[in-house]
């Protein structure tokens, strides 16, 4: 063998040696340069795989995108008890009676901040029982606020509607002091303290997405609003908030007016009248809410043939599993140009 084919032959070798090389590193998924990279913190990824588990998506956070829609589920068995696996697999949704191109996030059990006010009926009527709602609405702050991400404001309305808070706060100690402060007195304007609840959650919400939540204590007999039934629920839907209402009606009262109303304005903001009549009632009902808390699902979307008008849209989720039944907001307004 000459000197020219020797060199000729030491040239293909390292050439196939270097091509098996990169085409090792190529598939070798322990090759630093093709790891593939996890989005940046406070960033969900365009659209989650269908296949991914619910509790794969746990720990993120959500900044809120322009005409973004974001939508705050929960979804309860044919007894009534919270389903929190579902998968977005299991969800039909409709914006505007069309369906939405892609999620940008879908989250079960979802870990979003709380925004929680508290609004206390404090007319004469509950007088009797103000001790006990103050004492469950406080064990109810300690157990569900996480001091790191959720605050909450307290409210009160009997003639008139009081801020007892300065703004949100996640002091849970100032939050007891400002609910043990409260005396009764007066009429009932409930209408006028779920305008002022709402306005607090939508200053609070505009950067980031948050699940904003207003739970009223009272029988939903309002006296002394300025604000109609029609603007507190235009208020609700405008801050995205649920309402919770712990009816707080006699027992003796065998047709409570206030239970009608107070089944509206949970029912189209996707929110449960839970039972506050018996003090018994009370803690039960504030466990409930906490549990329905810890299983919600958190989900956004953008909007389709959305036109920036100030239009009312309805949203309609379903499940495509049978008995269960789906609970949220029955729309929004488009933003205006």
């Amino acid at each position: 063998m000459n000197q020219t084919t020797s060199s000729a032959i030491l040239l293909c070798l390292a050439l196939t040696v270097a091509g098996y090389a990169r085409d090792q590193k190529a598939i070798d998924p322990e090759s630093s340069s093709e790891k593939s990279s996890p989005p940046p913190q406070g960033t969900p990824s365009a659209q989650l795989s269908n296949s991914e588990s619910p509790a794969e998506n746990l720990d993120f956070t959500v900044s809120k995108h322009v005409h973004e829609v974001n939508l705050i589920l929960s979804v309860t068995d044919s007894r009534g008890r919270f389903v929190d696996n579902l998968t977005a697999d299991d969800f039909r949704l409709l914006d505007n009676h069309k369906s939405p191109q892609r999620l940008t996030y879908f989250q079960a059990r979802t870990n979003l901040p709380l925004r929680v006010i508290l609004a206390i009926d404090v007319s004469s009527s509950i007088r009797d029982r103000l001790r006990f709602e103050q004492q469950a609405a406080s064990i109810f702050l300690k157990n569900t606020l996480r001091g790191e991400t959720d605050e909450a404001a307290i409210v009160t309305f009997g003639s008139t509607v009081q801020e007892k808070t300065a703004g949100m706060t996640g002091d849970v100690g100032a939050l007891d002091a400002a609910i043990h402060a409260v005396q009764a007195g007066g009429e009932t304007a409930m209408y006028d303290a779920i305008v002022t609840s709402s306005g607090k959650l939508h200053e609070n919400r505009r950067k980031s997405a948050v699940r904003p939540v207003i739970i009223l204590i009272t029988d939903g007999v309002d006296t002394a609003s300025k604000m109609t039934l029609k603007a507190a629920e235009e208020a609700a839907i405008r801050s995205e908030a649920a309402i919770f209402a712990l009816d707080a009606n006699s027992v003796y009262e065998t047709d409570p007016k206030g239970r009608l109303i107070l089944e509206k304005l949970t029912r189209e903001t996707g929110g449960f009248v839970l039972p506050g009549r018996e003090n018994s009632d009370l803690k039960g009902a504030f466990r409930t809410i906490e549990k329905i808390l810890r299983s919600q699902y958190a989900l956004g979307y953008p909007p389709p043939d959305l036109e920036l008008d100030g239009s009312f849209r309805s949203i309609e989720v379903t499940s495509i599993r049978r008995g269960l039944r789906v609970h949220l907001r029955n729309g929004y307004y488009a933003p205006v140009r």
